[in-house]
């Protein structure tokens, strides 16, 4: 089983949107994939026509002391989602006490699920340490927009790690085809060789509970996932 985390250099990239279109994409191309939600917002499922209302979780689960792989709901034959489940903020205060004081919980957890899944995709969150960890993770994938405030967040990194994923490009825009240009001298290999463009049907998806390549297939940010998801399957082949 191959792990990805997609977790935004900062608030509002775009990342949940883009973790359910890739974890479709994988299923779509005949691979078994888990979700995962680790963020508190537990917006992960509304893309999977889960009810906003549902407040199950493994989250939740560890809270109330329940079993967590029964939080699972399964999409389609071989694509599942993990939800983060409905908290109060003292509730998530307390799961990121205990995945600091367990940061193996997740390397077990994900031991315990290899033989179900050929992909455990993860939705990191932005400032909780505890629940970035997710155990080991071939592929680490920080979401970027070519805007001025990714460019000074990404110079102060203190400690880079992973993939820069850029989304939301808009190819008319002067300002993002000169930033492009800046992050791929300075970035080099770590900036992808792809880029997810900017797209309505990605918001249009949502309003209608799906991922934007169960919404519309042909759009170009679906194309664009279609790309991401062969450049995964490539990473994996050569790690092999």
């Amino acid at each position: 089983m191959t792990a990805l985390s997609l977790r935004g250099l900062r608030g509002g990239a775009g990342t949940t949107s883009l973790l359910a279109a890739t974890g479709h994409a994988l299923h779509s191309l005949g691979e078994r994939v888990l979700l995962v939600d680790m963020c508190p917002e537990n917006l992960l499922r509304l893309h999977f026509n889960v009810g906003a209302n549902e407040r199950a979780g493994w989250a939740r689960a560890m809270v109330d002391g329940q079993p967590w792989q029964d939080q699972a709901w399964q999409v389609q034959p071989g694509l599942s989602l993990l939800p983060y489940g409905r908290l109060k903020y003292a509730e998530q205060d307390q799961v990121e006490q205990r995945l600091r004081n367990e940061p193996e919980l997740w390397r077990r957890r994900q031991a315990s699920l290899a033989a179900q899944f050929d992909w455990i995709l993860f939705d990191v969150p932005l400032r909780m340490p505890g629940h970035a960890r997710v155990g080991p993770c071939a592929l680490r994938l920080q979401v970027i927009e070519a805007d001025a405030a990714c460019h000074v967040l990404l110079q102060q990194q203190e400690d880079p790690d992973g993939h820069l994923l850029i989304n939301r490009y808009d190819a008319g825009s002067q300002l993002q085809r000169d930033l492009l240009l800046i992050w791929r001298k300075q970035y080099g290999e770590r900036l992808l060789p792809l880029n997810i463009h900017l797209d309505e049907a990605v918001r249009e998806a949502l309003a209608f509970k799906k991922p934007v390549g169960a919404y519309a297939h042909a759009s170009l940010a679906a194309q664009d996932i279609l790309s991401l998801t062969t450049w995964c399957l490539t990473r994996r082949r050569e790690a092999a």
